[in-house]
């Protein structure tokens, strides 16, 4: 991919994540800084979308990101150099308190909910499960159709049966699962590592902030 694609499909990615709207050319080129005019911008963004890495809502002019996009977006960031912000490691503290063992962990896992208005899925082992932030999950523009939560509200009734073919993926060192990389279902990515025996998930749209669901995950396995 050629330099100034590459900048196009990031600005389309990341606004796309802030606004979950469709990212149009006019917006691109007054916020791109490249030196090229709209007619160009609309070529790139059209390659883009021939090549897969984007595609567009029949109603809207703009464009969104696909998988493959979240894909090569994702491939050209070091989340390792993520960190949270000092305001969010003060509240995950916080939501801690007094709290030990399991307790801590839920404590933990709904102000990670909470941070990053998404679903947490806690298995202390397979056997042992807590998961909270459905409600902030399903306030997302994404699942604004029925069908669509009730299928993801079906994952979590049957997470049990998910984690089985899950858990041998996850590592120590928190990793990015999209599309058919878990068994939760295509509407969701997952952000997830070990924890004791057992692991944490962080689970929310392919329209997720990874940079900062990333940060989040790895402050809270260092909290625990």
């Amino acid at each position: 991919m050629e330099k100034r694609q590459e900048i196009l499909l990031k600005l389309v990615v990341e606004n796309y994540i802030n606004t979950a709207e469709p990212v149009g050319s006019r917006f691109l080129l007054s916020d791109s800084g490249l030196d090229c005019g709209e007619a160009t911008v609309r070529n790139e963004l059209r390659f883009l979308e021939e090549e897969g890495y984007l595609t567009h809502p029949h109603t809207s002019a703009g464009r969104i990101p696909t998988e493959k996009g979240y894909r090569f977006y994702l491939s050209q960031i070091n989340l390792d150099k993520v960190n949270v912000s000092k305001k969010d490691e003060v509240f995950l503290q916080s939501a801690i308190g007094n709290t030990v063992g399991d307790e801590k962990i839920k404590n933990l896992a709904k102000g990670l909910s909470e941070l990053s208005d998404a679903a947490v899925l806690v298995a202390f082992d397979l056997n042992r499960i807590y998961y909270t932030g459905l409600s902030n999950l399903f306030r997302q523009p994404e699942f604004r159709e029925l069908n669509l939560v009730m299928d993801v509200s079906a994952v979590f009734d049957r997470c049990e049966e998910c984690l089985e073919g899950f858990y041998d993926k996850v590592e120590d060192v928190p990793g990015l699962f999209l599309g058919n990389d878990h068994p939760f279902g295509t509407a969701l990515s997952v952000v997830s590592c070990r924890q004791g025996n057992g692991l944490i998930a962080l689970m929310g749209p392919i329209r997720m902030d990874y940079k900062k669901n990333f940060g989040l995950i790895n402050k809270v396995k260092e909290l625990i």
